[in-house]
């Protein structure tokens, strides 16, 4: 199951690049989160099997290609090419934080707690993410 990660992926990548010639990053962001928020959603409805499982990692794998693309896209679009090096430097400093700590802290809340707990303090900073995806307004057009 684990292998389907990957391949979602790429063929997220594939279909943004195919189709997402003139769609905002940001648009793009935003359904990636959803699309995570969905597989949380998936593994608390129908609780955890071969499927939801193996659906979980499409959609994982899918919004994680997707972010990959955004995470150099969105600010470009939202801020401009000045200063771009610059700001992508702040932002990428407490990613490689949090992306470094997030395995040893998922670990305790699980040993601590559950895998369901685990699964659910996940799904929470998902929703946080989508809160804040959701509240960013696009640039309007210069002229």
């Amino acid at each position: 199951i684990g292998t389907l990660f990957g391949p979602a992926q790429v063929l997220a990548r594939i279909v943004e690049l195919s189709f997402g010639h003139n769609v905002h990053p940001l648009l793009v962001a935003r359904t990636a989160v959803t699309l995570l928020v969905t597989a949380f959603a998936l593994l608390a409805l129908f609780g955890i099997s071969t499927l939801t499982a193996a659906a979980f990692a499409l959609m994982f794998g899918g919004a994680n290609g997707l972010i990959t693309i955004t995470r150099g896209a969105l600010p470009l679009a939202l801020f401009g090419s000045e200063g771009y090096g610059r700001l992508i430097g702040r932002i990428s400093g407490p990613w490689l934080v949090m992306q470094s700590a997030a395995p040893l802290v998922m670990a305790f809340v699980a040993e601590r707690a559950s895998d369901k707990a685990a699964l659910a303090f996940a799904a929470s900073f998902v929703l946080v993410a989508l809160a804040c995806f959701a509240a960013i307004r696009r640039p309007a057009p210069t002229v």
